[in-house]
């Protein structure tokens, strides 16, 4: 029996827990493309850590339409260049969107978001979206419709890492947890 759990305790030791599961390579996602016309302006979400806030980030047409919502909840970032923030911390993060597709990149990365109750977002596609993009996977999205139900927000974890966030979606606004500040992208498997 003890050498049955020294084997099996070996065998763990040989699995390395850093790599995230379900990862999926970029040239494998079908990003949802978006109209250059109106490029969401790069701004600051500036907020303090102790309240529930809701920022909206505004595509930059006339009307301005929603590019996308943040939420963030009480204590939603842990910390900031390795300190442990206070209620009463004040966050600024930097958003700035990907030209051509719904993608977007928040920083700085030296922010970590508390996994038990990280910030929410919701990217809102009903203005600017280019379903064109199914053409090159006509057999496995045959319309619009059929794309819009299998888009995922996806995080690049490591280099050519990308791994799918738990993401409801609604009618033209795709919901997710936010894993860290990093890069983003709408998208579905080709």
């Amino acid at each position: 029996m003890y050498a049955l759990l020294s084997g099996l305790v070996a065998l763990g030791a040989c699995h390395s827990s850093t790599a995230p599961l379900n990862v999926i390579h970029r040239k494998d996602l079908l990003a949802l493309a978006r109209s250059d016309s109106a490029d969401p302006i790069d701004r600051s979400l500036v907020f303090q850590n102790s309240k529930t806030v809701d920022l909206t980030w505004s595509n930059s047409d006339t009307i301005p339409t929603t590019f996308a919502i943040f939420h963030f909840f009480p204590q939603s970032v842990r910390s900031r260049n390795d300190t442990i923030l206070a209620d009463t911390s004040t966050v600024t993060l930097n958003v700035s969107a990907t030209p051509g597709e719904f993608g977007f990149t928040v920083l700085p990365t030296t922010v970590v978001f508390n996994i038990a109750g990280s910030p929410t977002i919701d990217v809102s596609y009903a203005r600017y979206a280019d379903f064109s993009v199914i053409d090159s996977a006509a057999s496995k999205y045959p319309n619009p419709t059929a794309f819009a139900q299998a888009l995922k927000l996806y995080y690049e974890y490591g280099p050519d890492q990308w791994r799918a966030m738990s993401t409801g979606n609604a009618s033209n606004v795709s919901s997710a947890a936010l894993s860290q500040p990093g890069t983003y992208l709408l998208a579905a498997p080709k």
